[in-house]
């Protein structure tokens, strides 16, 4: 820095065949690669701010070089070089600067030298009212806008007491190079405050989604009592253990028995899917044969699908034979997707249909259903979702279970999919990777 403005000293001085303005050509090159350098290092950018400010004026010989901030028609100093007095920092820029800029027009680079005239780009000026207290102005000053990205930011001043000092129109293009350059680091400045707000909310979000988590899980849990014995008691009114009903008294007990068992699958969908959003769902892997968890899986669901009168078909590869997985939470998937498919198709089958194709392995349930509309496959993993139809309107469910099937198989690094044509039927794939 020093070194740079020696530099600029001395070659005006030297007599020697080369042009003045070579040397300050040369000169200017290496205080703005400097800069670029300063930029571009890992210093903190509140420190970069106030070396490039030292750099402009330490090489440009004069006092102070004051940068401010105007936002809201509010002024207020964003850094400083070369003033040590903080009372005479705010006399200059409220008392002195302020009359000075209302002399021209805003958001423009001027200059005033010692006078009644503030010169715009050293190239012209403009009248300027007398300024009150005349005899402590000081000298020249030097004021260039500020903008990020086209928005305006405020002023760059440089000021001296130096009677005799002006800037000339290739100071002033430097200058401006440089307060380019000054823009960048207050941008970078910005952005970090930026990340730094989004860090700070994340974390308030993530540890307002923990507690929302564990409230839903204890919540769940102790739902989970009270149905217990709902379902209890219906199941031993239902069998008429203490004295028989009437066909009113046993069709009131039984809707009694279908509300309690909907409400504790929800319950019990709600409660895995908070536990696998708080990250506390754990995977038990095993290996286990294929075929034992499809067998298990359509043993459930058959005795619906004999109401249905619906084919209910097992179509498993010659080349499956085991698998490693959490048996009971892919077996879980299996039976939702087997009960939607046979709840949504009213006459024909349901296939299970499982092959290895290429590293995975693949489980597809396959209905000659009704289908479902483009629009309504996009919000159908999400929780809460249903199809709108007679049959869904026939058959209650919870909304949760194939939210709750994909997030199972994403725990298994796998994934759920859908394809399926309105009319004609769907399929639900359930996509494991093999274990190698």
């Amino acid at each position: 820095m020093n070194t740079l403005t020696s530099q600029y000293a001395e070659t005006f001085q030297q007599e020697t065949k080369m042009p003045k303005i070579i040397y300050y050509q040369n000169w200017s090159q290496q205080l703005i690669r400097q800069i670029y350098c300063l930029l571009n290092s890992d210093i903190d950018p509140k420190e970069k701010i106030a070396e490039i400010l030292a750099i402009m004026g330490e090489a440009y010989r004069i006092d102070n070089v004051i940068l401010l901030r105007i936002e809201s028609s509010v002024c207020q100093i964003y850094n400083a070089w070369g003033i040590g007095d903080k009372s005479w920092l705010e006399n200059f820029v409220y008392q002195q600067w302020f009359p000075l800029i209302n002399c021209t027009q805003q958001y423009q680079v001027y200059q005033f030298c010692q006078g009644d005239s503030i010169f715009t780009n050293s190239r012209g000026n403009s009248p300027c009212k007398k300024i009150k207290d005349k005899g402590g102005f000081h000298c020249c000053i030097l004021s260039l806008p500020v903008y990020l990205n086209q928005q305006f930011f405020g002023y760059l001043i440089l000021q001296t007491e130096e009677s005799e000092r002006t800037f000339n129109p290739e100071e002033i293009d430097n200058l401006e190079i440089i307060n380019h350059q000054l823009a960048l680091a207050i941008q970078q400045i910005q952005w970090l405050e930026k990340m730094n707000e989004i860090k700070l909310e994340n974390k308030k979000l993530q540890s307002y989604s923990e507690h929302k988590s564990d409230y839903l899980s204890h919540i769940s849990h102790e739902l989970r009592t009270p149905l217990a014995g709902i379902l209890g008691f219906s199941k031993m009114l239902k069998e008429e253990i203490y004295g028989t009903l009437n066909e009113k008294q046993k069709q009131y007990v039984n809707g009694i028995r279908i509300s309690g068992e909907h409400l504790l699958a929800l319950v019990n969908d709600f409660l895995d899917l908070s536990k696998i959003e708080a990250n506390k769902e754990e995977l038990f892997i095993e290996t286990v044969a294929v075929e034992d968890i499809c067998l298990a899986a359509i043993s459930i669901v058959q005795p619906k699908a004999n109401e249905q009168n619906l084919d209910l078909i097992l179509q498993l590869s010659d080349q499956v034979d085991f698998c490693t997985v959490d048996q009971r939470k892919i077996k879980q998937i299996l039976i939702n997707l087997l009960s939607n498919a046979i709840k949504f198709t009213e006459q024909g089958s349901v296939t299970l249909q499982v092959k290895k194709v290429d590293s995975l392995l693949t489980f597809c349930v396959i209905d000659t259903g009704i289908g479902i509309k483009e629009e309504d496959q996009k919000k159908l993993f999400q929780p809460f979702q249903q199809i709108h139809s007679n049959l869904s309107r026939r058959h209650k469910g919870t909304g949760l279970g194939l939210a709750l099937s994909r997030k199972l198989a994403q725990l298994h690094q796998g994934n759920l999919t859908l394809t399926s044509e309105y009319g004609k039927g769907s399929c639900f794939t359930l996509e494991l990777p093999l274990q190698k």
